[in-house]
């Protein structure tokens, strides 16, 4: 029997100009008094929070900005707070993966019965379609997981124009991440049928996408074809289990404090080669995708194809060094060994 759980999002509002349905969509999602979270990048250095708050009209009671990368619990516990401060019953995510498990986080601890929660994303993590969050812990650096569908965004707004001003490496990285989603998709032990027809069709326009926004960061068309792919890669995350790509770029990423689209980078081709020697079958179903011919010629094609985004493939690119490599090791499961060993060489 196979099962396909569906993305806690009830409206997807897609294309150019999304972002000037933000105060219909809260309204219509019964909220009134709203929290702005966002990340101290995007406050400080753009335009585009100003922009927001604008859209929510007179809806806008407070902008909170203290989310950092990994999502820390302090920071989660200081919007926990403010909700409470504001009677908040609308909260808008407005940046990237940290931003929104934070919000997923801080509206699960508050109670997520009582607030709508509406993402924009400004990258492409696929956050905003996972009924799941990452939160870190400031001291340990243990990332802890939650699980409630109802902390979701459950409004997301995809508009390819507030992802301009997102760092060219932030943004192709994050690519990467929803290609490594559509890899784990495929292979997950659920089955989900769905799933996997969309995260086939998913890989193709990803890889399209992301060499044309590597060519023209400008490209309006290129960024609404990533962010379809995202959202097609993300299709089957809420009911499917990700393998060690994910697992192992958990680790790495709260951990040493790395990107989790740098993460992907690194273990995606890694993970292919490893699944390659244990079960050609499971990479030759990405011949198609991939628009090779062989399985091997998979492994070759997304590490090249990561390489000329100008993204790193090993742990040395991803800016760790040989003590640190080998301390990473000693925290993986044995199984996994092997995987951390190829992109440890560099």
């Amino acid at each position: 029997m196979q099962l396909h759980q569906a993305s806690p999002a009830r409206r997807v509002l897609s294309g150019q100009g999304a972002l000037q349905e933000l105060a219909a969509e809260v309204s219509r999602g019964g909220g009134s008094r709203v929290v702005l979270v966002t990340s101290a990048t995007l406050r400080a250095q753009t335009t585009l929070v100003d922009q927001v708050v604008a859209e929510l009209e007179g809806h806008h009671l407070a902008t909170f900005s203290e989310v950092g990368e990994h999502t820390p619990l302090s920071a989660v516990s200081q919007l926990q707070d403010l909700l409470e401060q504001t009677a908040a019953d609308c909260v808008v995510s407005f940046g990237g993966g940290s931003v929104i498990d934070g919000v997923k986080a801080a509206v699960h601890q508050r109670g997520a019965d009582r607030i709508l929660h509406v993402a924009v994303p400004t990258t492409l993590s696929g956050a905003e379609f996972t009924p799941t969050a990452g939160v870190t812990e400031d001291e340990t650096r243990l990332k802890r997981g939650l699980r409630d569908p109802a902390a979701a965004p459950a409004i997301v707004l995809l508009d390819p124009e507030v992802t301009l001003a997102t760092p060219e490496r932030l943004w192709l990285s994050s690519g990467i991440r929803a290609l490594d989603h559509a890899v784990e998709t495929q292979w997950a032990p659920e089955g989900d049928p769905l799933a996997g027809l969309l995260v086939r069709a998913a890989i193709p326009k990803l890889m399209a996408a992301l060499r044309e926004c590597r060519r023209d960061p400008e490209d309006l068309v290129a960024r609404y074809e990533a962010q379809l792919g995202a959202w097609w890669a993300a299709t089957g995350l809420a009911g499917s289990t990700m393998g060690p790509s994910h697992q192992l770029g958990r680790l790495l990423g709260a951990t040493f404090q790395v990107p989790h689209g740098i993460t992907s980078c690194v273990f995606l081709p890694a993970t292919l080669e490893w699944q390659l020697d244990r079960d050609p079958s499971l990479v030759a179903v990405l011949c198609g995708p991939f628009g090779v011919g062989s399985p091997e010629e998979v492994v070759f094609a997304c590490r090249q194809f990561i390489a000329g985004l100008g993204l790193p493939t090993d742990l040395a690119g991803a800016g760790l060094d040989q003590g640190t490599r080998v301390r990473f090791l000693e925290m993986v499961p044995p199984e996994w060994h092997p995987i951390v060993e190829r992109v440890g060489r560099g």
